[in-house]
């Protein structure tokens, strides 16, 4: 199986930061794009993503920070008439780092629905004990 690409798609510079901390933790990260709509009109965003994901052959993820937003919509939008490339929104540390330990390992629909489980499960409130 091949590496599924992705391209992170969010508001100012978290996605930025969001691979800056993965390759922290991970190490570096091919086939890893980020893309900030900063100063850029819907339909530049929407281009600027058709023209990042139009060399994936086999599918990718283009991975937004919050549903409803330019971001996703935009990726939607670029997304359409390909199957194989999925927009998947919400997106953070514990979700990217999953995609990255598993993007060679699945293929793109079972690699989006584990990244969403591995979001969503990393989302706790937890309170310390009283000392």
């Amino acid at each position: 199986m091949s590496r599924i690409p992705a391209l992170l798609v969010t508001h100012a510079d978290l996605g930025a930061a969001l691979l800056r901390a993965a390759q922290q933790i991970y190490g570096p990260v091919p086939d890893v794009e980020f893309l900030s709509n900063s100063e850029l009109s819907r339909i530049d965003l929407e281009n600027a993503i058709r023209g990042r994901v139009s060399g994936w052959t086999h599918g990718g993820l283009v991975l937004t920070d919050f549903p409803g937003g330019s971001c996703q919509q935009c990726g939607l939008l670029a997304a359409r008439g390909n199957a194989e490339i999925l927009v998947v929104t919400g997106v953070n540390l514990p979700g990217l780092l999953d995609y990255l330990h598993n993007r060679e390992l699945y293929p793109v629909v079972e690699l989006a629905e584990r990244l969403v489980t591995r979001a969503r499960d990393s989302v706790r409130v937890q309170q310390a004990r009283p000392e």
